[in-house]
């Protein structure tokens, strides 16, 4: 019998903080400060070159791979949100780790 390719899907949906943010906040303050980070300042460019991840509604951090990053500056790039900006990242497994395919703006 032939091995199955992994088809798993997730969805990640969270506030936008670049990663040179996150690692600079307080793991308890992670929810409190991604509602309140500025979009200019994700978009600031060793923000950007950090990468991106989401924040949860129970402020754990989701890292999204550096190839999303393109991704997430198109959606930022575009949305009026001037802070706390809301993503949903789609992501598929691919070669043995999840890669993001997909990145919008929650309804």
């Amino acid at each position: 019998m032939g091995e199955q390719s992994d088809t798993r899907r997730e969805v990640l949906e969270g506030y936008v903080v670049d990663q040179a943010c996150l690692r600079k906040y307080p793991q308890d303050e992670l929810l409190e400060r991604a509602r309140v980070h500025t979009t200019e300042c994700a978009l600031m460019g060793h923000c950007m070159e950090s990468g991106y991840g989401l924040v949860d509604e129970e402020g754990r951090p989701l890292l999204l791979e550096p190839a999303a990053t393109a991704r997430v500056v198109e959606r930022l790039r575009s949305t009026g949100v001037e802070k706390g900006a809301r993503l949903r990242a789609t992501r598929v497994m691919r070669d043995g780790e999840m890669t993001t395919v997909d990145v919008t703006e929650p309804e």
